[in-house]
């Protein structure tokens, strides 16, 4: 898991194979303690209506890259076909993304309704829209751990 709350940046990609060659490349030269750990790669994700193909650079000392390849019949897959590549979203952790969304309520930013993943039960995430970060998706989700190539919880009281 990144140092900070500031947990990764997240492009979405064409060619996830080619993004990862290319993004090996410019963290080999940019960021080389990036490749030190094994990428956190999922060959099939869903996540509301998107399927789509995802890797993630590991950095224990600063926010992480996140490739994200959708499937082309996906909302984001004719995202991706209007837009091209661009950078998606860029997340926060928060052990309580509810709590979090509490409490930017009150100082008047909306977040969406918390979601869970039934293949991960301990992430639950929440969105700030981009008409409050003048133009990001923000997520904040519950702070992770690259494990042999997998995500798990951050939190002791999880495992």
């Amino acid at each position: 898991m990144p140092s900070g709350p500031l947990a990764h940046v997240c492009l979405l990609v064409e060619d996830l194979d080619r993004a990862v060659e290319d993004w090996t490349k410019l963290l080999g030269v940019l960021d080389p303690a990036q490749l030190e750990e094994q990428l956190v790669r999922y060959e099939e994700f869903e996540g509301g209506e998107d399927s789509m193909r995802w890797a993630t650079f590991v950095n224990h000392g600063g926010a992480e890259i996140q490739l994200m390849e959708p499937s082309p019949d996906s909302p984001l897959g004719k995202r991706l076909a209007k837009h091209g590549e661009h950078v998606h979203h860029i997340c926060f952790t928060s052990d309580d993304p509810e709590e979090t969304s509490r409490r930017l309520a009150e100082v008047g930013v909306e977040t969406g309704s918390v979601s869970e993943d039934p293949t991960m039960p301990w992430q639950r995430w929440t969105w700030v829209m981009p008409s409050d970060t003048h133009g990001t998706l923000v997520e904040i989700a519950r702070p992770y751990v690259a494990v042999d190539g997998r995500w798990e919880s951050a939190s002791e009281a999880d495992r």
